[in-house]
């Protein structure tokens, strides 16, 4: 199915992009990715657009839901099986790209939904790039797997799916990562320098209306999705008897897998004070989300980025993260956040009843990381990542 945008009409002298993402544009993560690609993109190229969802701003295939996935995640037991459904619904997309693929000049697709998209590409004779969200998927997996292990929940990577992106890597002519750590992931691996371009995602300020810390409830934020990897966990061992009596934590987002819903029951039961708030961010609003919170924790043990940390820090917010998340680029430790080490709920811990016994301290460091995300514009982005993509 083919969505056109109203008035779209090829440009015979810029060169031919087709941007390809199994996701519905500003939806979740990786939607807030498709969605700044194509507004990076579209005023530099003839744009073609394959997604799960059409978009507003440049033509789009929209490719149907794979009906494996929808089936397997119906049936009882088999539900469970996430790298099944997370493996045929990837697979199915890249599959449709791959066979309804018009010629292009440049081909940019999604690790692990890519990797016959690359081919045909490549066949056509278009230059290839590959746009990684996470750090090196052998870095990845194993911080996954670890953590899984440890709620007895089944990861969503496959040994197959890790080697097909292992095969995604090698058929790019340029792959995009999110943040600096995670191109040191990629360099440590024997990839060239010449290979890897950082691209920051960009923050619209006129978008996150601002915190006012005027809510006397000490509020800490989690958002984002709640899975092992993101180290949830250890948020919540730090703020269990937390000290402050008027202190509230929130996680937004869903939970998912029954172990990790078991375990909130249990955490809410011993400390009331944790809330669970299983709905998208933009659909409660993020003067909700961000404009009555204190500071934002983002624990991840492993992430390429990590969108809620510019957002908050883009809503006036501290943040405190660990070196396992790419936002990790964006905070100076003591400035406008702190950096704590990976699973350590006691370094945590110690930030938060900091912040709690300084008022002013979440004042000036809301400011401070206000400005450090001022110059992530969507003209920078183009500058940037845009101009580098022109240059293949």
């Amino acid at each position: 199915m083919r969505h056109e945008r109203a008035g779209a009409e090829p440009r015979l002298d810029r060169r031919r992009l087709v941007l390809s993402a199994s996701a519905v544009p500003r939806r979740g993560g990786q939607g807030l990715n498709l969605h700044h690609m194509i507004e990076g993109l579209r005023d530099a190229f003839d744009l073609t657009v394959f997604a799960r969802g059409a978009s507003d701003h440049a033509p789009t295939h929209v490719v149907p839901p794979s009906r494996i996935a929808t089936t397997l995640a119906r049936i009882p037991l088999v539900n469970r099986k996430r790298a099944w459904q997370a493996t045929s619904g990837d697979v199915q997309f890249d599959h449709w790209v791959a066979a309804t693929m018009p010629r292009a000049d440049i081909f940019q697709g999604a690790v692990g939904q890519s990797k016959w998209s690359l081919e045909r590409a490549r066949s056509l004779g278009a230059t290839t790039v590959l746009d990684v969200v996470n750090m090196h998927v052998d870095q990845f997996a194993e911080a996954v797997a670890v953590e899984c292990a440890r709620f007895g929940v089944a990861t969503f990577l496959s040994p197959w799916m890790h080697r097909r992106m292992l095969a995604e890597y090698e058929r790019a002519d340029l792959i995009r990562v999110m943040s600096h750590r995670a191109k040191e992931t990629f360099l440590e691996r024997g990839f060239t320098d010449q290979k890897i371009v950082v691209a920051t995602p960009p923050f619209d300020e006129e978008e996150f209306p601002q915190a006012d810390f005027a809510d006397s409830t000490f509020r800490v934020a989690f958002v984002g999705l709640i899975e092992p990897w993101k180290g949830f966990h250890y948020l919540v061992e730090a703020f269990t008897d937390f000290p402050e009596r008027d202190a509230e934590l929130v996680f937004w987002g869903g939970t998912g897998a029954r172990p990790i819903a078991r375990y909130f029951a249990r955490a809410r039961e011993r400390e009331p004070r944790i809330s669970l708030r299983p709905v998208d961010v933009r659909s409660a609003g993020l003067k909700e989300v961000f404009g009555r919170a204190s500071v934002l924790v983002h624990p991840s043990v492993t992430d390429g980025f990590g969108y809620a940390v510019g957002e908050a820090m883009a809503s006036g917010l501290p943040v405190i993260v660990t070196p396992g998340a790419g936002a990790v680029d964006l905070v100076e430790d003591g400035v406008n956040g702190y950096i704590v080490p990976v699973r350590d709920p006691h370094a945590i811990r110690e930030r938060l009843v900091h912040l709690a016994k300084n008022p002013a301290l979440l004042r000036r460091m809301g400011h401070a990381a206000k400005k450090t995300v001022a110059h992530l514009t969507l003209r920078s982005f183009r500058e940037n990542y845009v101009t580098r993509v022109k240059a293949l």
